[in-house]
């Protein structure tokens, strides 16, 4: 999907221009690592939680990512621009429903936003809803020809409907507004790929098929789940492994067993093994 910054920060904040030049640099954890405490102290911050949602999509953690959007929201359920990101969030975790939804409800609460029609388009291609896409983006583009991010994923929709000529054409009218536009020439470059094994109409459907396939999120199991359960086993690990070094020594202090000097040093580095990784499995809770 298509990258798209925030809008202009508000004047004053020097924090939201320090997250912004870290987020073009890429540095998504510095993102995350400045602003928590900042939030923390100032939660009514809007346009931090909205860094900070952006910034732990691009951490590829999209709860973490709805934690900060929703936040943003409670401070301001009128602005457009939170729904954006709860949108965004829910996409990325493969919750389509809460994604259309709330896209839809930035459109109308900004109507003129071609950002925002943009977003409910991507919302309905990761959920397979082709139909509906062009429906909304056709309709976009005419009211806002002039945006070339509106032209690349309306380009997305028509050629995974099987219309690829009219889909170039609108990477061409993108790149004609942005030349050096990155989706534009990346979907340029997939769409020519999958046009060389086109003979037939059925080898074209098979295209359009597999480009629309490439753009659905399916849900899938969220990684903070999976990394619970492993910091969980660690950390019982560690309980069994440190209970046994105490119990050991107990024995071996009141002369009931003779302990080698090896059982010890195995108990204390595997208990102290298990405690660093449960420590390093341990998800940041901002």
């Amino acid at each position: 999907m298509t990258q798209q910054p925030l809008l202009a920060p508000p004047a004053g904040h020097p924090i939201l221009d320090q997250a912004d030049t870290l987020l073009a640099r890429g540095r998504a954890g510095d993102v995350v690592d400045l602003l928590a405490p900042h939030v923390g102290r100032e939660p009514e911050h809007v346009g931090a939680w909205h860094r900070m949602a952006q910034a732990r999509l691009e951490l590829g953690d999209p709860q973490g990512a709805m934690r900060a959007a929703w936040a943003a929201w409670q401070q301001d359920p009128d602005g457009p621009e939170s729904l954006f990101w709860i949108s965004r969030s829910c996409s990325a975790a493969g919750d389509h429903t809460e994604a259309i939804e709330t896209a839809a409800s930035a459109c109308r609460q900004d109507p003129g936003n071609p950002r925002l029609h943009n977003r409910l388009g991507e919302a309905q291609l990761a959920d397979g809803r082709i139909g509906d896409a062009i429906a909304n983006l056709q309709v976009a583009v005419e009211l806002a020809g002039y945006d070339a991010d509106l032209r690349v994923t309306y380009a997305h929709a028509l050629f995974a409907a099987g219309r690829p000529l009219t889909a170039r054409e609108e990477l061409g009218r993108a790149l004609t507004l942005d030349p050096r536009h990155a989706g534009a020439q990346a979907a340029l470059s997939r769409f020519e790929n999958l046009m060389r094994a086109v003979v037939d109409a059925p080898t074209l459907a098979q295209a359009a098929d597999e480009f629309a396939e490439s753009l659905r999120v399916r849900p899938a199991t969220p990684k903070s789940q999976n990394r619970d359960a492993f910091a969980y086993a660690m950390r019982v690990s560690f309980v069994w492994f440190f209970t046994a070094l105490l119990g050991v020594g107990a024995f071996d202090l009141m002369g009931l067993v003779t302990v080698p000097d090896g059982l010890y040093m195995t108990l204390l580095c595997a208990s102290g093994i298990f405690a660093i990784v449960a420590r390093l499995a341990k998800p940041k809770l901002s």
